[in-house]
């Protein structure tokens, strides 16, 4: 076997699949995991090609009911990056005793699943994280929960989602997935890079960092933390975000994904509802508003159970994708950009002197970044 799939995504589903391990991920050269087999292993057995979703996509549905939902409890709300969707059901699914697998940082600003079967565990799993996800050992972990009988969430973007579910080949009852509207993903090694530049401008490491932060009301605002400082800043103004915002830095893959559809892989998709002031204007919150689509029926007995929890209002695909536009295809792939940005990458210097030096947002786009977003969205809704 010399391949597995043209558009690996990085899951691990053939990893773990694999009985002889003879398979184990690699970075290649932009700083992606990808599979890599061990031709003296190998038995040829096939098992991971028939099972990987880039070849086989997994079972998909179509959402059944959509809402605008935004969560009743404020301090929570605060610390999620739009209307608090995952981290009320994550929270009081683990009040009833399950455990809760999402992604985190390491001290070396490595993303990676992580379970949590705490409260204080699940803190650092809250707001967005923009660099792809290391699954590393978690799901053989969930496998094991749902064999001892742990009701488990997993949370994820649609094509680890689908990993997951190629990986354990078997509906459990007691396994709830809730997936990401996904743009796409940009390299852990290009992050990783970022923060290191991030702290050289600095003089100081980085401490912490957000992508979501709220202190001035929902929106695409930053915030990173070194020594006794932090700052706050823009998106629009940034090297890294604003290039991942645009699509420039994805995994190639991502540009091709199964998953960026109405056939949604998990049992409910979450996200932030964009366009909200212009679809619900009454609905429209500055502490965040996220979409919640409900794709299974098992996703259906989930909200029923939960909805209490939120503040909602029933909408429509149709309205959510206007604004969400992986609900409907892949970001499209920028040629000119994307078949260089990452040349270099393994070389010193590189992000200070290639790509940060390349990026020179324009003084208007520089004075719209001092405007805070929720006067932003008061004009577009008055307009």
């Amino acid at each position: 076997m010399e391949k597995i799939t043209d558009l690996c995504t990085g899951c691990r589903a053939c990893e773990h699949l694999c009985a002889h391990h003879a398979i184990s991920m690699v970075e290649d050269k932009e700083g992606f995991l990808t599979s890599s087999i061990n031709q003296e292993q190998c038995v040829d057995c096939g098992l991971c090609v028939a099972r990987c979703p880039q070849n086989t996509p997994v079972d998909t549905k179509y959402p059944q009911r959509v809402f605008a939902i935004r969560l009743k409890d404020d301090e929570l709300l605060y610390r999620s990056a739009s209307g608090g969707a995952f981290a009320g059901i994550a929270k009081a699914w683990i009040n009833e005793g399950g455990v809760v697998f999402g992604v985190v940082y390491d001290k070396e600003w490595n993303a990676h699943h992580v379970c949590a079967s705490t409260l204080d565990e699940l803190s650092p799993i809250l707001s967005s994280k923009y660099v792809q996800a290391d699954t590393r050992h978690t799901f053989t972990e969930v496998k094991q929960y749902l064999k001892d009988g742990r009701k488990v969430l997993f949370s994820g973007t649609g094509c680890q989602i689908a990993g997951l579910k190629a990986y354990l080949k078997k509906n459990y009852e007691n396994l709830f997935t809730l997936d990401l509207i996904c743009h796409g993903v940009a390299s852990p090694l290009l992050f990783k890079k970022y923060i290191s530049w991030l702290g050289e401008k600095k003089k100081s490491p980085i401490l912490d960092y957000d992508f979501r932060d709220k202190r001035y009301g929902w929106g695409l605002d930053y915030m990173f933390k070194y020594s006794k400082k932090s700052e706050r800043k823009s998106c629009t103004i940034d090297p890294y975000y604003y290039r991942f915002l645009e699509g420039f830095t994805y995994r190639e893959c991502c540009f091709q994904c199964h998953y960026c559809n109405p056939q949604r892989a998990g049992d409910i998709t979450i996200g932030d509802y964009w366009g909200i002031e212009k679809e619900h204007p009454s609905f429209f919150n500055n502490k965040g508003v996220s979409c919640i689509l409900i794709n299974t029926q098992k996703g259906l007995t989930v909200w029923a159970k939960y909805s209490t929890l939120f503040y909602s209002l029933e909408s429509t695909f149709e309205k959510v994708a206007r604004h969400n536009g992986n609900l409907v295809q892949p970001t499209k792939r920028e040629a000119a950009i994307r078949d260089f940005i990452y040349d270099g990458i393994n070389t010193p210097n590189w992000f200070s002197n290639t790509f940060a030096a390349s990026f020179r947002p324009s003084l208007k786009v520089k004075l719209k970044s001092m405007i805070p977003m929720w006067c932003k969205f008061l004009i577009k809704k008055l307009v």
